[in-house]
């Protein structure tokens, strides 16, 4: 079967999400700063909308830079927030993970991902996924992405920029050549300044020259692990396979319900099969758990969480996590001036364990 591997990326991710929380500056120049307070101007631009960019400004320029390049427009600066950007990317990446076969998230804003089984190795059933999975995204958070398909991670990545903002790209096994070959060998993923600069000693400038470049004098060059790596790099050949990384932190999973309500019972009704699903997943990992959250995605696309941490770690079937939720869910539906639009429940501070913790103490911690 032949390889369907994806890389997604959230189009200038943290001046989308200010610009979906606040729609009145979607059509000005924003720019996510990071402050360092030493003076109002002092610190650099983490990423900027595409207004912004096509007036100069890029990530990482003095924030001071970026206001002289922006004079006279109706830009905005706004106060980079981290736990805000990685909530929705939390969200994100759960609505991801629940359609492909493994993900593996390598920031904030991005992740590879595999789909070799649910395509069946067949890029014209990928291509329909990935517009699934753009679509999911865009209904639940109104965020963008580019999506490139490939039978690599470099040509997946590659893909993935070709054709920003919101793109979706397929590179089918057969036009692997033809994508790469023209492009810059400091386009490939993996590929930083110096080994460019050791490229370029050896007068390859384009993918194509790479793949053509004999082994032993890559290997002279870079040592044998980097020069074996370029190599199938270069014809689109290397077969990193797509790691869903480090144990698990945490088990959850996220419904869109079906009309927007902050009824606790019609919400849990609707999550029965997701708890079910958590309770097995901490069963077949014999995992124990410290805290459980109840999670809600308003309609205003905003996040709110309750959570109780126990005094010690618990394992328990899906009733008992059950009522502990219901509890939860009740508090979050009560604090919230708005239905909901999603909902989820999570699990975290995993641990593996020997042996079934004591269900009394679990039963007795939920009504303490």
């Amino acid at each position: 079967m032949r390889r369907v591997i994806g890389h997604l990326d959230l189009d200038y991710f943290y001046a989308q999400v200010e610009e979906v929380e606040n729609p009145s500056i979607r059509d000005r120049p924003v720019v996510v700063c990071v402050y360092s307070g030493r003076t109002e101007d002092s610190g650099a631009v983490a990423t900027a909308n595409y207004k912004a960019r096509s007036m100069g400004v890029k990530s990482g320029v003095p924030i001071s830079l970026a206001k002289r390049k922006l004079d006279g427009s109706d830009a905005v600066f706004i106060k980079m927030e981290h736990e805000k950007y990685e909530k929705v990317s939390e969200n994100v990446m759960e609505l991801v993970r629940e359609r492909v076969d493994v993900l593996e998230p390598t920031g904030i804003d991005e992740a590879f991902f595999d789909i070799t089984d649910a395509s069946g190795g067949d890029f014209i059933r990928a291509r329909g996924l990935g517009e699934g999975i753009k679509e999911a995204v865009l209904k639940e958070t109104s965020l963008t992405c580019s999506i490139g398909l490939g039978r690599s991670k470099v040509v997946a990545k590659l893909a993935s920029d070709a054709m920003k903002p919101n793109g979706l790209t397929i590179i089918p096994p057969e036009s692997t050549s033809s994508f790469l070959d023209p492009l810059r060998v400091e386009r490939l993923y993996g590929v930083g300044p110096k080994a460019t600069a050791a490229l370029r000693q050896l007068g390859i400038l384009t993918v194509l020259q790479l793949s053509r470049t004999d082994p032993s004098a890559l290997e002279a060059a870079l040592g044998r692990n980097l020069s074996s790596y370029l190599l199938a790099a270069s014809t689109g050949s290397d077969l990193q396979p797509v790691q869903a990384g480090r144990a698990p932190t945490q088990f959850g999973r996220m419904v869109t319900l079906k009309q927007d309500t902050r009824r606790p019972d019609e919400i849990l009704g609707q999550l029965e099969a997701g708890i079910e699903s958590v309770a097995k997943k901490l069963s077949d990992s014999k995992s124990s758990f410290r805290t459980l959250t109840a999670m809600g995605v308003l309609t205003d696309l905003s996040i709110m969480t309750k959570n109780k941490t126990f005094s010690s770690p618990m394992i328990a079937d899906g009733s008992k996590i059950r009522e502990s939720f219901q509890i939860l869910l009740a508090d979050l539906c009560n604090a919230s001036a708005k239905d909901l639009r999603r909902a989820g429940v999570r699990v975290s501070g995993l641990a593996t364990v020997e042996a079934q913790s004591n269900l009394f103490e679990f039963e007795q911690e939920t009504r303490g």
